[in-house]
């Protein structure tokens, strides 16, 4: 199996990550095995309340970045099935276009107990996707509340995705989401009172410290219409480039 995933075989990346998920002896010989081979694609973590319309802005850039000539994995955790164990939404009707996509590998992963926002493999199984060779691997997580900050760590951007309606979910972000957050996007920005919600948002960011110099911007997207999206990209490039500088 490991000869067919370093030959690039997309069944045999399938295949790791079920044994990865599983977290048995086989997973674990595969993470020893990929381990070397990673720190390569570059990570975004996508999060926000639910409603946000985070998967449409994933599938949008994802095909923004397929579209650029990258290769994208989406790791997208979804709530767990109290009956079967398995990811509520696992059959990605919200990403129908990219299922014909070359270059793009999409998982649907069930938070399993994970109360922050996260699987507890999502991690390895992003680890997997870099061995692999995919350029980006992007993180989806569930709706997330004010302890749901795993995605912080295991991201190297974190967009917060917020509509022109959230203004509960603007005072929560006190708790917790304000202090992840390198990128702001307020989706379905056509709606009414978007620019109110940016400007509360700014007016936020003035009372928190530039970490290393990096100011946070925030960007108004219609990702059902592609708006916004590559000014997204930009900016989590930009973001990429300032992270680089400072080591």
């Amino acid at each position: 199996m490991l000869e067919k995933f370093f030959a690039g075989q997309v069944a045999a990346l399938a295949r790791a990550i079920t044994w990865v998920e599983d977290e048995g002896d086989r997973g674990r010989e595969v993470l020893d095995a990929v381990y070397p081979r990673t720190g390569n694609a570059y990570r975004i973590g996508i999060s926000g309340p639910p409603g946000a319309g985070k998967s449409t802005l994933v599938d949008t850039l994802t095909e923004h970045l397929l579209d650029r000539g990258k290769t994208v994995g989406i790791i997208a955790v979804d709530p767990t099935s109290p009956f079967t164990g398995g990811a509520l939404l696992g059959d990605r009707i919200r990403m129908q276009r990219l299922g014909t996509r070359e270059g793009a590998f999409i998982r649907s992963m069930a938070t399993r107990g994970g109360l922050g926002g996260l699987s507890r493999t999502a991690t390895s199984v992003a680890a997997t996707m870099d061995a692999f060779g995919l350029d980006y691997v992007i993180f989806e997580t569930v709706g997330v509340g004010q302890s749901e900050l795993d995605i912080a760590d295991a991201a190297d951007t974190t967009v917060i995705v917020l509509v022109p309606e959230s203004g509960d979910s603007i005072q929560a972000m006190k708790a917790g989401l304000m202090e992840i957050g390198e990128i702001f996007v307020v989706n379905k920005a056509d709606r009414e009172g978007a620019d109110m919600t940016v400007q509360e948002i700014m007016s936020m960011l003035t009372l928190k410290d530039a970490e290393g110099g990096w100011e946070a911007p925030v960007l108004k997207t219609v990702a059902s219409t592609g708006e916004g999206i590559p000014e997204l990209a930009e900016a989590i490039e930009s973001h990429g480039r300032h992270l680089t500088s400072n080591g």
